[in-house]
């Protein structure tokens, strides 16, 4: 099938705003599917806005009408001012059943990925993330997952998978999946034995009071990251009441568009989406302007994005070789003296080789103090 065949166009009655005189509007400066485009030239593009309305799995009624109520924001906005060529190719045709919209949104994705474009996903509810993992299952052979959500969506008791239970498909069943951080969880939300869970696939989650403490640690995290998850419940409600189970605690509005731009400044991420925005219960399209500032501060983080390779040969880093009575191996960490962003190189004793990872100065700071940095014990036990 071709791409056309699963897409909507975007709605020709665009909102007031999108005729304002302004060339410097969003909506006048990308590229919108409407009946007449032609979508047989994506790879001149760098950028995919799709709209995923499906909500049928979930008891979030009303997500579903969200990536209109979002479009409608952005539109809104001024364009971002940069390189990147945007093209919104409107949204995936509702299937006769929620599972016929997962397989035609993953066929989708890696169309998409196949034109080397970055992709921007509406959702929509957040088991979609699902769909998307698979069509990277068939594009590479590791794969780096970061949600950011109040909960651990690793639900053992439901009786299908849905937005409260998609995590343990991938977990349990997806050999691909390297690395996978869940960040922004509340502990008054999260069951003691997810976290177990998650520790004893050596994988992590970093509670929402430890990145409100500073921002900047999220950084490393989502660097590494291939898809970027963001469940608006990870908001507090005063920021964005458009969402079924709100609650007072959470990111505030900045710190939301903060960690977009974080992802659109990452070196791998290709997906970041936005799921569980309730249109039914925003309040004057509150969570629909916050999703689309969201989605502008990605792409303003993409215009910043810049690829570096750490090497000690390269005099653009520098090594510093820490070394441990407990380990049989250096640790061995680089800085770029461009960015200030730190990596550290982990080895395979399968076969001798090692992986570079990113990591914070703080983790440097441990390795120093004579302690294993988390983030390389839980790696070395990964390749082990």
């Amino acid at each position: 099938m071709e791409l056309i065949d699963f897409l909507d166009p975007v709605e020709l009655e665009k909102p007031d705003e999108y005729y304002l005189k302004s060339q410097d509007l969003f909506s006048k400066n990308i590229t919108i599917n409407t009946e007449n485009t032609n979508l047989n030239n994506l790879s001149s593009f760098n950028i995919a806005i799709l709209g995923v309305p499906e909500d049928r799995n979930s008891f979030n009624k009303g997500a579903a009408l969200s990536p209109t109520a979002i479009r409608s924001e952005l539109y809104k906005l001024m364009s971002t001012e940069g390189r990147q060529k945007i093209i919104d190719i409107g949204n995936i045709k509702a299937g006769n059943t929620y599972t016929d919209t997962y397989i035609a949104l993953k066929e989708v994705i890696l169309i998409l990925l196949g034109n080397n474009l970055n992709i921007l996903v509406i959702g929509g509810t957040q088991e979609l993330t699902l769909p998307i993992f698979l069509a990277f299952e068939n594009y590479q052979q590791k794969i780096n997952l970061v949600t950011i959500d109040s909960r651990i969506d690793s639900n053992k008791d439901a009786l299908e998978l849905n937005s409260d239970s998609y995590l343990l498909e991938i977990l349990l069943k997806k050999k691909k999946l390297f690395k996978y951080v869940n960040v922004g969880h509340q502990a008054h939300f999260t069951e003691k034995r997810d976290l177990e869970l998650l520790n004893k696939l050596f994988h992590e989650a970093v509670r929402l009071g430890e990145i409100r403490t500073d921002i900047k640690k999220i950084e490393p995290v989502l660097r590494d990251a291939d898809i970027v998850s963001f469940d608006m419940s990870a908001v507090r409600h005063s920021d964005s009441p458009g969402y079924y189970r709100a609650s007072p605690n959470g990111f505030n509005a900045e710190e939301a568009c903060q960690i977009a731009r974080y992802s659109g400044m990452s070196d791998l991420a290709r997906v970041f989406g936005v799921f569980e925005a309730n249109a039914r219960l925003d309040s004057n399209n509150h969570t629909a302007a916050l999703v689309a500032q969201m989605l502008w501060y990605y792409i303003d983080g993409m215009e910043n994005r810049f690829t570096e390779t750490p090497d000690s040969e390269n005099n653009n880093f520098k090594t510093f070789i820490v070394s441990h009575d407990d380990l049989d191996y250096d640790m061995t960490f680089f800085r770029s003296m461009l960015s200030d962003r730190w990596w550290l190189e982990v080895p395979n004793i399968k076969n001798n080789l090692s992986v570079v990872i990113a990591c914070s100065h703080d983790d440097y700071v441990t390795a120093c103090n004579h302690e294993v940095p988390e983030i390389w014990w839980k790696t070395f036990q990964k390749l082990e």
